[in-house]
């Protein structure tokens, strides 16, 4: 039994589908977000309250960790060590054991205490998302014809997510990925300017990056109701990737080598995803 968590998710919930496809016995982790797949087990979750973990993991050999608030992973992780779970594969974030970025940090932590433990693991590190542009700018693309960001010029080799769970699919069912961590990006490493083309060519109208200083970035962050503490995490990395501290601009082999294929492009991520952006 495979236990995916994030299961409502951009990655979780295309993955859970492509399991169901494969015949393989899943269930899904919800916590407030219903989930409407046939043939699949659910079970609500809440990693704050850590009695709703071990039925969860009953009967689980396999679990999917994915949780956008990393620090919750850990007592996960303690209940599949409890629950005698043998193997897990953990969304982390794109050169986790060299990024000095606090989320970095924070992933790296949880990859360290499952390498403690006795379980086989597989960590799958993604770039940034492409559907970034839908989930978190998607409104200001529709209503203003532009998005706002403070990464200068800055390239980064985004990736789809749907090419995330693809990845995800087959690392949990197919052997040959033990132990073993997955850098994942897209084809190619963009600017904003370049996102912008490229969204404008799909949607058939002009679309703006319109470039903000650290501190309107912050601003207009917390105007939307952003977190501050999160707010700065992304200001941080902005100023990190404008002065060439990441390595987010590297291109891997990663999804062409377990997939078989080329990544997925950002030119056909745009044209796939126009009609929800108003294209």
């Amino acid at each position: 039994m495979i236990l995916v968590t994030g299961a409502t998710g951009t990655i979780g919930s295309e993955l859970v589908r492509q399991l169901v496809g494969k015949d393989e016995p899943v269930r899904a982790c919800i916590h407030v977000r219903p989930l409407d797949i046939d043939g699949v087990q659910t079970c609500k979750i809440d990693f704050d309250e850590p009695e709703t973990l071990p039925p969860a993991l009953e009967g689980v050999d396999t679990l999917f960790l994915l949780s956008q608030e990393v620090v919750h992973e850990k007592p996960m992780v303690d209940a599949a060590i409890e629950a005698g779970v043998q193997r897990v594969v953990k969304v982390s974030s794109f050169n986790a054991e060299t990024d000095t970025f606090i989320v970095g940090q924070h992933h790296r932590e949880i990859e360290q205490h499952i390498q403690e433990s006795d379980m086989t693991w597989t960590f799958l590190r993604p770039n940034y998302q492409m559907q970034n542009f839908v989930t978190i700018m998607g409104d200001e693309i529709r209503n203003e014809d532009a998005f706002y960001d403070s990464i200068g010029d800055a390239r980064v080799s985004h990736i789809d997510a749907r090419d995330v769970s693809q990845v995800a699919a087959r690392v949990l069912t197919e052997s040959g990925h033990e132990n073993r961590a997955y850098e994942l990006s897209g084809p190619e490493a963009l600017t904003h300017h370049q996102v912008a083309d490229e969204l404008s060519s799909a949607l058939g109208r002009r679309i703006q990056y319109v470039e903000l200083d650290d501190e309107r970035y912050r601003q207009r962050l917390l105007s939307q109701g952003v977190p501050e503490e999160f707010a700065g995490y992304l200001v941080d990395v902005n100023r990190r990737n404008r002065n060439g501290e990441t390595d987010d601009h590297i291109i891997t082999d990663s999804v062409r080598n377990i997939l078989g294929r080329e990544p997925t492009s950002f030119s056909q991520f745009c044209k796939d995803y126009a009609p929800q952006l108003g294209g």
